[in-house]
């Protein structure tokens, strides 16, 4: 089978977030490099991790990182959630 490197992931957290991502919409795919993070410590492993996939799946993969990348998987902060309500409401009673 063979494979292509579909993301440079910033960390492991970053790359196991995106194939957990991946997982989800039914592509299987791979972290290499992710051990990597700990011989160099603190400092930065820029394209060194990354996220591979099936060349049959290449497709659909882009498709969840450009909409990972727009960040349409964001989880809304509830904080910021209820502070913009609580203003809301107070903008209703004056």
């Amino acid at each position: 089978m063979s494979t292509v490197a579909i993301y440079s992931a910033n960390s492991t957290t970053e790359a196991h977030l995106l194939q957990g991502l991946l997982a989800k919409h039914g592509v299987e795919s791979e972290v290499t490099g992710h051990y990597l993070q700990g011989a160099f410590g603190e400092l930065p492993v820029t394209n060194m991790i990354q996220v591979i996939v099936a060349k049959d799946d290449e497709h659909r993969a882009n498709d969840v990182i450009e909409r990972y990348e727009r960040g349409e998987f964001e989880i809304p902060d509830e904080d910021a959630e209820n502070s913009k309500q609580e203003e809301q409401d107070r903008s209703d009673e004056s």
